[in-house]
């Protein structure tokens, strides 16, 4: 009852404007939910197409409603060329400002080399990223629903690991990469990652500054589920580096007031992460 609900919700554009309205969002993104409608599984051909439809559909979406949506499209990333091919139709015919990919790329880690094409396009492209995991396959989350509850910050901690330590981030530091819930667990276990970084010459080879200086040249939503989670990722990268995020149909039903609410953030800093923030990185800042 619960999945066909939130599959519902994911698809109807004038429920989700009025739960927009409730909620006191103005804009929100569109992104396809990669745990849903992840591409990994299909061959190159049929994953372009699936993608190609979601694209459009997206783009529609966003056409029909432009004052209140920016639409991020989706890939196969798991074929690098076809990948490419897609997002730049993507914004250049369809005028979507990015993409949403999963923590993998079929087997390869985010900063495989074979996906640098893809990188590249989208720093050339000023494209944003919004990295959101497609869920945990290993066997030792299946039981209790773990690839939710913990396996999700898990790949999304996994997903930054490979982006710095693979170099993605060092080779192309222009990126607009936004990482969803907050980071998963990464930005709460820095210490431990940057005495490797000092100790342990392997773990620097493609980095020429300290992960957590990588780690502040990232993005992450506010959907994390507890306000002193909130503030000490606020204290890690930077009131500046947090938009507002609700991970709409199933996170915050309260986006705006789970950031107001949290009580040790300064008046600028929520300012910062509802409004100012999002609009500056895709584009709204003067409108």
């Amino acid at each position: 009852e619960r999945a066909g609900t939130v599959l519902a919700r994911m698809s109807d554009v004038a429920d989700r404007i009025a739960n927009m309205d409730a909620m006191g969002v103005d804009v929100q993104v569109l992104s396809a939910s990669l745990v849903h409608q992840g591409l990994e599984w299909a061959d190159a051909q049929t994953s372009l197409r699936l993608a190609r439809t979601t694209n459009d559909w997206i783009a529609k979406a966003v056409a029909t409603h432009p004052a209140r949506f920016i639409g991020l499209g989706t890939l196969p990333l798991h074929v690098p060329s076809l990948a490419v091919g897609e997002l730049e139709r993507l914004m250049r015919e369809l005028g979507l400002a990015g993409v949403a990919i999963s923590t993998t790329a079929g087997g390869m880690e985010l900063g495989d080399g074979a996906l640098r094409p893809f990188w590249e396009k989208a720093e050339a492209r000023g494209a944003v990223v919004y990295i959101h995991p497609g869920g945990n396959r290993d066997r030792r989350f299946k039981r209790f629903h773990l690839w939710n509850s913990v396996g999700q910050a898990f790949e999304e901690a996994m997903a930054i690991s490979s982006l710095m330590y693979d170099g993605v981030l060092e080779q192309f530091p222009k990126l607009k990469i936004c990482i969803s819930h907050g980071g998963g667990y990464m930005p709460f276990y820095m210490g431990r990652i940057d005495r490797n970084y000092v100790e342990k010459a392997n773990t620097r080879v493609n980095m020429k500054k300290p992960p957590i200086d990588y780690l502040r040249m990232l993005y992450f939503d506010s959907c994390v589920y507890e306000r002193p989670v909130l503030q000490h990722l606020v204290d890690k990268v930077g009131a500046d580096r947090v938009l507002l995020g609700s991970d709409y149909p199933v996170g915050e039903t309260k986006p705006i007031e789970f950031v107001t609410g949290t009580e040790a953030l300064s008046g600028a800093q929520k300012e910062q992460i509802v409004v100012t923030n999002a609009a500056a990185l895709l584009g709204l800042a003067n409108s």
